[in-house]
């Protein structure tokens, strides 16, 4: 399986895992978005919860220059290590929720 491939499965294999958890609210789904030609990736929560309209990226996660961007993270995962268990190397892995100024103090990848 080449690098690319690769990625893609371990973010959808992470992405699928967690979408697994649900809350105590049946109103409330979540929902699971893979754009593989354009490798953008997202798992959200979709819904009610009374009056209140849920609807929130959990996890989104980008491929871009062969790296693995986490793009936005609300839980308290660390999904970067969990792409490292899966054999992502750790300097492919861009915190892109952090500004281009803090990614070097990360220790993943900076772009």
């Amino acid at each position: 399986m080449d690098k690319l491939e690769h990625y893609r499965q371990a973010v959808q294999t992470l992405l699928e895992r967690y979408s697994q958890f649900g809350g105590q609210n049946d109103n409330i789904e979540n929902e699971l978005f893979f754009d593989t030609l354009r490798d953008h990736y997202q798992l959200m929560s979709v819904g009610w919860d009374d009056l209140d309209r849920i609807y929130h990226t959990v996890l989104h996660f980008d491929i871009k220059d062969g790296k693995i961007w986490l793009q936005q993270n609300t839980t308290d995962i660390d999904v970067g290590q969990e792409l490292i268990d899966m054999g992502v190397p750790k300097q492919d892995i861009v915190l892109g929720l952090h500004p281009a100024y803090k990614r070097p103090y990360t220790g993943y990848g900076v772009a």
